[in-house]
């Protein structure tokens, strides 16, 4: 869409131009601008451009005009601007009327003003006026982090696009796979062609593609009918918005009635930039807010009752509602002891900002190679134990993508706790580290509950390793793996020969042997209560 008439000479650079006939035409918008020197010129005139002469053709053939009105050409352009005193004193009448019978603007306009700047003057007006419409208010990065705010101006940005060229717009969210539209345009449009949301930028039909800017992959997508290929065909444009050389959205207008024209590729530009200024600024905003989140949960970690005050002082800066409830999660870097994790948080937050962990979870790094996640549990469906190693699991996946040098380990409290109860939450986790890495040595992602009966029982780290050592030396041979597996069924059965021999098809002589072959191994009185549990409760963690 480019600029109304009126507009362009309301303007003091044109305060010397003078409108001779067709006044009730100012409204018509101008698009583009022609030079036209030649008599026949006007047959190519396409529409909605304003027409420039130095009047030569008029002085020559002061009727080579009228076959443009007959066939309805000149009624389409914008107007016509005749330079004053170069080749014609004065306007033919019969050229006036006729400008003025079809509501099409004649102007005269200054000798002295050379073509070159009338053009440029409605370029820079052009340019001007869409800066105007998609001007966004600049705000604190913080507030760019909040993702209603980031929703707000997207919507403001694609709604201009659509009042400016009347052409619907949609932006596609990877990281949150979401849809925003202009209006409901767009998805009427795509209901009617069969469009699915992926189809804009992966076309599942027949189609062809033409590069309109490959600065910026501006690209047009127009589908093929193979019904009628001749008819009419749906396109629209699509640009890709990168950070990081990372597709974060897709911004697409529809060429829903035709072609965009000059002036519509400057909107679509200052669209575009406006669109991957806001994600700049919220990938800034998101990384400055995490250091400041960080030291926020640093410091909940380490409050007293008395400091209770300024713990809600600081929640509120970080809109982190008090009263929510949260899971905790931690993560560790296990790969090299000589990495640091937290060295490398530009990759470390690219990571976290590509997978779906950070659809209701904020990471903070407490110390070099260990951080926490405060997971959002107002979507129940999102805090079951398997959503959570789903998420987990991709994010793992993102760092090791991101730095080769790094492998995570996770911990999982499912309890709900407020910030007050967080410092519990976190201990639990540690516990949950330090015992899974222990009792589940191949998995990588640990849950409270999977820990039992030993959740409940303070083991020193070192203990636990000499308890577990002397089981896993005897796994190494398969004969004493069926000693202990022997041993793990008999005491399900209450120590019960005859049953542990049914469970297991053997006489129930073989079972008494294999009994007491462990017990001279283990050197355990499997008659002492205490002992006895003890073994148990290894014998569950071992994978026999």
């Amino acid at each position: 869409m480019g600029i109304a008439l009126y507009q362009l000479l309301a303007l003091d650079f044109f305060k010397d131009f003078h409108v001779v006939a067709g006044k009730n035409g100012l409204s018509k918008e101008v698009q583009g601008i022609a030079v036209m020197d030649s008599p026949d010129a006007f047959r190519w005139a396409k529409g909605k451009e304003l027409s420039m002469t130095s009047g030569y053709a008029l002085s020559k053939e002061p009727h080579c005009l009228d076959d443009g009105f007959k066939n309805g050409i000149m009624q389409r352009t914008a107007g016509l601007m005749i330079k004053r005193a170069r080749y014609m004193d004065e306007i033919p009448e019969h050229v006036i009327e006729l400008f003025e019978k079809h509501d099409v603007p004649l102007i005269s306009m200054p000798f002295e003003i050379a073509f070159m700047d009338v053009i440029n003057q409605i370029n820079v007006t052009v340019m001007n006026q869409a800066f105007r419409r998609f001007r966004i208010q600049n705000d604190s990065v913080f507030q760019l982090s909040n993702l209603d705010f980031k929703e707000r101006k997207i919507k403001k940005i694609l709604q201009a696009v659509e009042l400016e060229m009347h052409f619907p717009a949609f932006l596609y969210d990877i990281s949150e796979e979401k849809a925003y539209y202009s209006s409901a345009n767009f998805r009427r449009i795509s209901d009617d062609s069969h469009l699915k949301d992926e189809d804009y930028w992966n076309p599942s039909m027949e189609h062809t593609r033409h590069i309109l800017c490959e600065h910026i992959n501006m690209m047009r997508y127009r589908l093929i009918d193979p019904q009628s290929p001749d008819g009419p065909r749906i396109s629209w444009i699509l640009i890709p918005v990168v950070m990081n050389e990372v597709v974060q959205a897709y911004f697409v207008v529809m060429e829903s009635k035709e072609f965009i024209d000059y002036c519509d590729e400057y909107s679509i530009r200052i669209a575009f930039l406006e669109l991957q200024s806001v994600y700049e600024q919220i990938m800034v905003a998101q990384s400055v807010g995490n250091i400041g989140f960080e030291n926020f949960i640093l410091y909940a970690l380490n409050y007293d009752e008395k400091d209770k005050d300024r713990l809600i002082y600081q929640a509120s800066q970080h809109g982190i509602p008090m009263s929510k409830k949260y899971i905790c999660m931690m993560f560790a870097q296990t790969k090299d002891a000589a990495v640091n994790a937290r060295d490398e948080r530009k990759n470390f937050v690219r990571a976290f900002q590509d997978s779906s962990v950070s659809k209701f979870g904020r990471f903070a790094f407490l110390d070099e190679n260990n951080g926490m996640i405060l997971w959002d549990t107002q979507e129940k469906d999102m805090c079951s134990l398997k959503y959570l190693e789903n998420v987990l699991e991709e994010f793992r996946l993102k760092v090791r993508e991101k730095c080769s040098n790094m492998e995570l380990e996770f911990a999982i409290c499912r309890d709900s706790v407020d910030l007050l109860s967080l410092k519990k939450s976190v201990q639990k986790c540690q516990k949950v580290m330090t015992m899974g890495r222990k009792l589940f040595a191949e998995k990588q992602i640990w849950d409270y509950e999977m820990l039992g009966p030993y959740a409940w029982i303070d083991i020193e780290e070192e203990e636990l390793e000499e308890m577990l050592s002397q089981y896993r030396i005897l796994m190494e041979d398969e004969k004493n793996r069926e000693l202990l597996k022997t041993l793990k069924i008999y005491l399900e059965n209450n120590m019960n020969f005859s049953i542990t021999a049914e469970k297991m098809y053997v006489h129930i002589n073989t079972i008494r042997k294999r009994i007491a072959k462990i017990k001279e191994l283990l050197d355990v009185e499997l008659e002492d209560r205490i002992s006895r549990l003890k073994i148990e409760m290894l014998l569950q963690f071992l994978s026999l």
